[in-house]
């Protein structure tokens, strides 16, 4: 059997929610209405009683200005019929004394009863009054005197049926409402299972079933993003893994399978294995930082950081490579720049420029790290050197990972490629911003943002 949609479950389910409180509220009404008009007339019943026990002794003649259809019936304290202005014969007529109008009014004074007469065949609205001397009691038969004033008002039921069918359209169309979300959902659904990765024209409501729909999408095309960005990682990896232990293997069975090799050879491709095991090392390391960066930022702890200190501490790392290639570093940053944060990854932010700086902007070059402004947001810095610089088509993925401005430029030197993608993503968890431009005067500057106050957010680099 096919399902039905959500839109025609919901419509079934609230109809007939509506149609059975409407029928029950009909019910409930209509018999109220009933009793309300059956009470009028036993009320009018009633007056008729008084004045009939007025004129018992002339009741023929009182009859004249009552109802046509109103019966009259006087019945002796013993049950026996004394009048009846329908029944042609009153002597042959059953003792009355049992009828439940009459048993009811000689208990309680007055009694009336809906019921079938044994005399005429027909059903009648009895009230009987119980006097000192008989019973007066009036009747209506109902066919033709009661059920014309109890019978429903058309015009209700067809404002009731009416408001019915308005209620119902208006389900309807709140159900195609309801359901847009969910045939978008659907639609994203197929698309997601048939390879599709267009969601563009999939629309969702302006409310908080649109919104919810939104975020579903939006959460998968991130983990899609993220699958992406795996695989892309584990691409890189492999291909930047595979250069050093391919050197490391054949620097190592060269020593292995040479028995005649000389010392200086031996020292020459033991250092050469060396090179690159270093190498390894320091990608792995970058690698490990970027995942803990984007996955577990919370192993960082947060602390008080002076700006001013840790470049000097980097500096003081890299003394011995600024000094081989006569590189030097001038902070212009004042005591009073300090931020709440991560203080491994402020480090490696630098860190990171700076050994960029080493490797890839020349020798006997300045490097200038200074802040630009403060408030109370965040703290902004420029870092700059007057090297060699990177041709402009470059500048927009220099912070891609495993980027390479020049063909073979990081196995050259030696770094991991990931540097400055680490020097983004930890600006980034710092909810701060990095751009980069050529200087007028040569070289590289990065603008830099750094929020004062740490927060944990989603890292989108």
């Amino acid at each position: 059997m096919k399902k039905l949609s959500y839109r025609n479950l919901i419509l079934i389910y609230f109809s007939l929610l509506l149609l059975t409180v409407s029928l029950i509220f009909a019910y409930i009404l209509f018999n109220n209405e009933k009793r309300f008009k059956i009470e009028i007339l036993q009320s009018r019943l009633i007056s008729y009683s008084e004045i009939i026990y007025k004129f018992r002794d002339s009741v023929s003649f009182a009859t004249e200005f009552l109802p046509e259809d109103l019966r009259i019936t006087l019945i002796d304290t013993t049950g026996k019929v004394i009048f009846d202005n329908i029944a042609a014969e009153t002597d042959s007529m059953e003792n009355h004394i049992d009828r439940p109008e009459i048993i009811a009014a000689e208990k309680e004074g007055s009694g009336n009863a809906m019921r079938r007469s044994g005399t005429m065949g027909k059903d009648y609205l009895y009230y009987a009054k119980r006097f000192p001397d008989l019973y007066v009691r009036t009747s209506l038969e109902y066919n033709s005197s009661v059920k014309p004033q109890i019978q429903h008002d058309n015009i209700f039921i067809i404002i009731l049926a009416v408001t019915l069918c308005t209620v119902i359209l208006s389900i309807l169309m709140l159900s195609r409402k309801i359901s847009q979300p969910i045939l978008a959902l659907r639609e994203f659904i197929e698309k997601v299972q048939k390879g599709k990765g267009d969601y563009e024209n999939i629309h969702f409501p302006s409310n908080e079933f649109g919104e919810v729909g939104e975020k579903i999408i939006h959460t998968f095309r991130q983990l899609e993003q993220t699958k992406q960005y795996k695989q892309q990682l584990t691409h890189n990896v492999a291909h930047e893994l595979k250069t050093p232990v391919t050197s490391v293997r054949g620097y190592l069975e060269t020593l292995l399978q040479e028995e005649n090799i000389s010392p200086e050879q031996r020292r020459f491709f033991l250092d050469r294995a060396y090179s690159q095991i270093l190498r390894l090392s320091s990608l792995v390391s970058d690698i490990s930082l970027l995942n803990n960066i984007e996955e577990a930022s919370e192993r960082f702890a947060s602390e008080k950081i002076s700006i001013k200190e840790c470049i000097k501490e980097v500096e003081d790392d890299l003394h011995f490579r600024l000094q081989e290639k006569n590189i030097k570093i001038v902070s212009e940053v004042e005591d009073c720049i300090e931020i709440e944060g991560k203080y491994l990854l402020i480090y490696s932010l630098f860190r990171n420029l700076i050994e960029n700086a080493v490797e890839h902007a020349g020798e006997n070059i300045i490097i200038t790290i200074k802040s630009l402004s403060k408030d109370n947001e965040f703290i902004y810095l420029r870092f700059a050197d007057n090297g060699k610089g990177v041709p402009p088509e470059h500048l927009e993925r220099i912070f891609d990972r495993f980027y390479r401005v020049e063909s073979g430029r990081s196995r050259k030197s030696g770094g991991s490629g990931l540097g400055l993608s680490i020097v983004k993503n930890a600006v980034n968890l710092h909810r701060g911003e990095i751009s980069v431009r050529n200087g007028e005067n040569g070289g590289l500057e990065f603008d830099i943002s750094l929020s004062i106050r740490f927060k944990k957010e989603k890292i989108n680099g």
